[in-house]
């Protein structure tokens, strides 16, 4: 037997009803739909950044790592917003590309002035200059 419950565009609702009932699991109790929508709604609000806790922009892995990690206690914690630390966990790995590169220019430029200054230029800018 189907459920008697007729669903909000006015169709009958295609669940199985209960044994000896006329409404499936979900319509024998009258506030159990309501109270299911409810919690599913809550999960969709716009996240207020107002209870998060400031932490200083990162400066290296071992800050990212940090950040990640509380990110994860307050995650299990219900502190955040999983959606909050979905986006961290995104940004976190083009942070650490971002760093990679930095210190790669931070090495090799000074190195390249000094192979520029060994070889008779002023800066590596002129030995380009002087190539094309």
């Amino acid at each position: 037997m189907r459920c008697q419950k007729p669903k909000r565009d006015g169709s009958q609702c295609r669940a199985s009803a209960l044994t000896g009932k006329k409404y499936c699991a979900l319509h024998s109790d009258a506030g159990r739909a309501a109270e299911l929508g409810s919690r599913g709604g809550r999960w969709r609000t716009v996240f207020s950044p107002d209870s998060l806790k400031m932490f200083p922009a990162p400066r290296s892995a071992a800050d990212a790592r940090d950040l990640l990690g509380q990110s994860m206690v307050e995650v299990r914690a219900g502190q955040l917003d999983p959606r909050i630390a979905t986006a961290l966990g995104s940004l976190v790995p083009e942070f650490l590309r971002c760093l990679e590169m930095c210190t790669i220019e931070e090495t090799v430029e000074p190195l390249e002035q000094e192979r520029a200054q060994q070889r008779g230029f002023k800066d590596a800018t002129d030995r380009n200059k002087e190539n094309t």
